[in-house]
């Protein structure tokens, strides 16, 4: 097997919607990463290894020396804070408490469903397994929006995972359940379903469209699934779809009505999305691959000038007599625009000399200006 499922769990929700999207993805790179940038991934495998050994050490499967040498590794990554310990303490806390009295807890279990997804497997954060029935407990680190567990296709490929792995062991299983702990949100949900109903899920709605999915047949299909796909900002299916909904929502009348207004709004933030997944993909291979799109050049932000160190520029400026009650607006020391109207245009900056700077502006791409017509000049 690949280190990656082709067909993950995590990207069900795309590859059972778009079939042919995981076959295209696999044909492109993995995006780049600015090096200077905060990486949430890496803060998720993070959060997730300390709650594991958490975990691990409260049902006694890790040793005390085992657990130290794990935890002081988290603690020293630059992820860890209190804040960031306070909100896996409050997971770890929700997974003891929905473990029973002869439960079978397993962390970080490996689940296989490749019986209906072709080299399909997947790692789930917490299974519970009881006489009756199948817990899955899903981790999710980020803050950005609340993820519903209702329909999720991932944990449901993972209840269906541990249920094809242990329905032998435990073969009065019944039903199984699948939670979404997000602390730093404070989001718990919860949805489930009867195993009979899983597995016909399973058989006639994921195996056909994984069977179409693994071979890259079927009909490339838009919406909001297609948020994490490598393919977003070239995919010609979302071009079409997102134009032909620009030309549809603001073609006649010369005035919309309430009703065309409220449509437009609804469909104006798919449209934004699209639109900035393109400027961020062009940007990036202008920037890292000097390739520009047609029209376009290279350019950069404009910054504001600072001073680098305020306290040293306030004594430069009361040396050469500007009384130190004009340099600030309480809490903070006046802008440089606002000093410069001190004194005569140009002094104060060549006061403070190399203490202001003008940061270095981000990278934007800008339309070239066309040359005037002959006609015109």
């Amino acid at each position: 097997m690949t280190a990656h499922a082709l067909l993950s769990a995590s990207g069900s929700k795309r590859w059972l919607t778009c079939t042919p999207s995981a076959r295209l993805e696999a044909t492109l790179p993995e995006p780049k990463k600015n090096s200077d940038a905060f990486d949430f991934s890496q803060e998720g495998t993070t959060a997730h290894t300390l709650a594991e050994i958490k975990l691990r050490q409260h049902f006694q499967q890790i040793g005390t020396e085992e657990y130290e040498t794990e935890y002081n590794a988290v603690k020293s990554t630059p992820y860890y804070n209190d804040d960031f310990e306070a909100n896996v303490d409050n997971y770890v806390l929700y997974v003891r408490s929905q473990i029973g009295e002869g439960d079978t807890p397993l962390f970080e279990q490996r689940v296989d469903f490749s019986d209906w997804v072709p080299d399909g497997f997947g790692t789930a954060d917490v299974v519970i397994l009881s006489k009756h029935t199948i817990r899955v407990i899903d981790l999710k680190f980020g803050k950005g929006v609340p993820v519903s567990a209702i329909d999720n296709t991932q944990l449901r490929l993972y209840a269906l995972g541990a249920y094809s792995k242990f329905k032998e062991e435990y073969p009065d299983i019944k039903e199984v359940s699948y939670t979404i702990h997000q602390p730093r949100l404070d989001s718990i949900s919860t949805d489930g379903t009867t195993v009979n109903k899983l597995v016909d899920w399973a058989n006639y709605f994921v195996k056909p469209k994984a069977k179409k999915a693994w071979s890259g047949s079927g009909e490339f299909i838009p919406g909001d699934h297609c948020q994490f796909c490598r393919a977003k900002a070239q995919c010609r299916a979302r071009s079409d779809f997102n134009t032909e909904l620009a030309k549809q929502e603001f073609k006649d009348p010369p005035l919309l009505d309430e009703e065309e207004l409220a449509n437009v709004l609804a469909k104006a933030q798919d449209l934004r999305t699209w639109v900035a997944d393109v400027e961020e993909y062009a940007l990036e291979k202008a920037v890292n691959e000097n390739k520009l799109p047609t029209g376009f050049k290279l350019s950069t932000t404009v910054t504001h000038r600072k001073i680098t160190d305020q306290l040293l520029a306030v004594e430069v400026l009361k040396e050469k007599g500007v009384p130190e009650e004009q340099l600030w607006e309480s809490p903070k020391l006046k802008s440089i625009a606002t000093l410069e109207k001190l004194r005569p245009k140009g002094q104060v900056v060549a006061w403070l000399g190399e203490l202001v700077q003008r940061p270095e502006g981000a990278p934007k791409l800008v339309r070239v200006q066309e040359t005037a017509s002959e006609d015109f000049k």
